[in-house]
């Protein structure tokens, strides 16, 4: 929610990096599972390239499970998709 571009671009690089190494199936199972899909498609639209760019490789990561898909296709529309 930073107004600070580089907060938000740092915050999404890491959250990037921990679904990395604690991978999709692991992550659907933990009680944040909504939160983190509402984050990562606000991430995947963000105004700056580079937070952007970290947003969209998270969701296309988390779309490879049935519920991330399910969530995200909650919280963003199918044109964002």
């Amino acid at each position: 929610r930073s107004r600070y571009t580089q907060a938000r671009k740092c915050a999404a690089e890491l959250l990037l990096s921990l679904v990395e190494k604690m991978g999709v199936t692991k992550l659907a199972g933990t009680p944040r599972t909504e939160r983190l899909a509402q984050v990562a498609g606000k991430l995947a639209q963000d105004r700056h390239q580079d937070t952007r760019h970290y947003g969209q490789e998270m969701v296309k990561m988390l779309l490879n499970n049935q519920k991330f898909k399910k969530l995200l296709e909650q919280s963003l529309s199918k044109h964002d998709l």
